[in-house]
């Protein structure tokens, strides 16, 4: 990807989880393809970003079964980043910004994580195909592979 849509480094341990779990619900269900996921995407960005503006929410879900997998193995991930404090340093914390802003919460930052992951897998959808996102990750992660 273009380095002005990079996420900022802090931010990778968090992409890479949800990345992990993408290609955890793909092993599963192998019709999934970039534009479950890109949906999946927006649809937990809107959710987080809501919760980051004091909404009541249930979590979003799907009637199609590899999108549900999705949902759910994704934020399987994110409840044990949660759980084991993984990113609790990032909040209120000067040292790392998202748009010169200190991040308040963690919906925030899940919400800005889904922003880039959006953009990343409709950019190697388009680059690669249908499936071009989730061979990117492959190769990105370690012992990972379609």
């Amino acid at each position: 990807m273009p380095n002005a849509h990079m996420p900022p480094d802090f931010l990778q341990p968090c992409l890479f989880s949800i990345e992990e779990a993408v290609l955890k619900a793909y092993k599963d269900h192998p019709k999934l393809e970039d534009k479950d996921i890109e949906v999946v995407y927006e649809q937990l960005q809107r959710f987080f970003k809501k919760l980051a503006g004091g909404a009541e929410l249930e979590e979003p879900h799907s009637t199609i079964t590899r999108k549900q997998a999705l949902i759910e193995s994704i934020t399987l991930a994110l409840a044990v980043r949660e759980e084991f404090g993984a990113d609790e340093h990032l909040l209120q914390n000067d040292q790392y910004t998202l748009g010169g802003r200190t991040i308040p919460y963690l919906e925030m930052l899940y919400a800005t994580a889904f922003t880039y992951l959006q953009r990343s897998a409709r950019f190697w959808r388009k680059e690669r195909g249908k499936r071009g996102y989730l061979s990117f990750i492959a190769s990105q992660l370690p012992e990972q592979e379609l």
